[in-house]
């Protein structure tokens, strides 16, 4: 019975595609100390973007910082990058980077920093504000080569050409696209993220995981990233219970970190789906970590993606082991949150129908939900909303070129 649906899923027209990649992909423990040696490509003097804290307690920062200057760099650095950043801490790296005259950027953290990293970067020379691009300026046409180094198995921005910002004045949570935002090089060391604690390798292990199912069922998926994204969905699946429960866990955070990394290439190509584009606003409105937002829409969604999905969750349930069709994928999702320590649901942080007007046009402006595989429009999102707040409200019906997954 496997094979015929396999050859199935497999073969069809290819379609057109684009894929968007660093000139430099390392991965591998120890490949961290690539770093000086491919800034020294670009340029003498250098920033590297971090936290306020972790880097620095590890020790992983003065080691990073002490061979630049044993490679002859000049070393600038920045370390007060927020969770969720703002606006207007990147403007405040773009000033110091023009203070300083840097010529590389090299954010070392998680998705946070390497997004503020990679807008000041893109940004460098423009003469409007962080917040005016975030609201529709265009891009620069260019900007400052980016070196990016994770520390944490989540975002994939190490290799994706978009930074998500928030402007608390605008009261919006968004992304900056362009191409200057893709990094020259990815250096993916998940040696790295072995002191994240188990809180934020949940959050992020959990947005790798959904970044990979929504690139693989996504309306932008083409057989490149379908392979790229089955390949992370089961190794983020596998090894986020592993490293949740055994943080030193060698090959549970290399698959992790493969598994991100894998996910960012395949969305950056393909785009993402509800989920995110539900998570922004959702975030913004209950200041919620986007994992976590991600974490809690995750389920409900996938219901909601069933009847457009057959073929794809049912691929993922046998790839992960966990059933034999579609139905099992939503299981195994209800499921994994509570082995990962996430007992809350939306509801509990919040979410109420008073709030949908604030959420729902975000929602359906974003280019996430626009490549959803199920059609999604004003109502949908409202039911999909309430029955979030209560499980017996109905979610809509499938339209009749949904119902077999057609729309993929």
């Amino acid at each position: 019975m496997r094979v015929p649906f396999l050859i199935s899923l497999r073969t069809g027209p290819a379609g057109t595609f684009t894929v968007r990649l660093p000139r430099v992909v390392s991965f591998g423990y120890g490949c961290r100390g690539e770093v000086s040696q491919i800034a020294a490509e670009y340029g003498s003097r250098v920033c590297f973007v971090t936290g306020k804290r972790s880097l620095k307690a590890s020790g992983a920062l003065n080691e990073l910082v002490e061979a630049a200057r044993e490679a002859g760099l000049e070393v600038t650095v920045f370390n007060e990058v927020e969770a969720e950043p703002l606006v207007s801490t990147v403007d405040v790296v773009r000033d110091t980077l023009l203070t300083e005259d840097c010529e590389v950027v090299i954010p070392v953290g998680g998705g946070s920093v390497i997004d503020v990293g990679k807008a000041a970067a893109a940004l460098v020379d423009s003469e409007l504000s962080t917040a005016d691009h975030l609201a529709g300026a265009d891009m620069p046409d260019d900007g400052l080569p980016i070196i990016a180094v994770p520390t944490t198995a989540g975002t994939g921005a190490e290799v994706t050409p978009n930074a998500v910002l928030r402007d608390p004045k605008a009261g919006v949570k968004a992304s900056l696209r362009g191409e200057h935002l893709l990094p020259v090089a990815a250096i993916v060391d998940p040696q790295l993220t072995m002191g994240a604690p188990p809180q934020v390798t949940a959050y992020s292990g959990l947005d790798a995981f959904i970044q990979a199912l929504e690139a693989y069922t996504s309306l932008g998926a083409s057989p490149f990233t379908n392979a790229l994204a089955l390949e992370a969905i089961v190794r983020t699946g596998y090894a986020l219970r592993v490293v949740y429960v055994d943080p030193k866990s060698w090959a549970g955070r290399e698959s992790m970190a493969l598994g991100s990394l894998l996910a960012g290439i395949a969305l950056a190509s393909a785009r993402l789906g509800l989920v995110h584009g539900l998570a922004h606003p959702i975030g913004m409105q209950y200041h919620l970590p986007h994992g976590l937002a991600c974490a809690l829409l995750l389920p409900h969604v996938v219901e909601f993606n069933l009847p457009a999905c057959t073929d794809k969750y049912t691929a993922c349930a046998r790839a992960l082991g966990v059933g034999e069709g579609p139905g099992d994928l939503l299981a195994w999702t209800r499921e994994l949150l509570p082995q990962l320590g996430i007992e809350t649901t939306l509801k509990d942080q919040g979410l109420r129908e008073e709030d949908f007007a604030k959420i729902i046009p975000v929602t359906l402006e974003s280019g996430s939900t626009k490549h959803n595989p199920r059609e999604v429009g004003e109502e949908d999102v409202a039911a999909l909303l309430r029955h979030i707040i209560d499980p017996e409200s109905p979610l809509p019906a499938p339209k009749e070129d949904e119902a077999d997954g057609t729309r993929q």
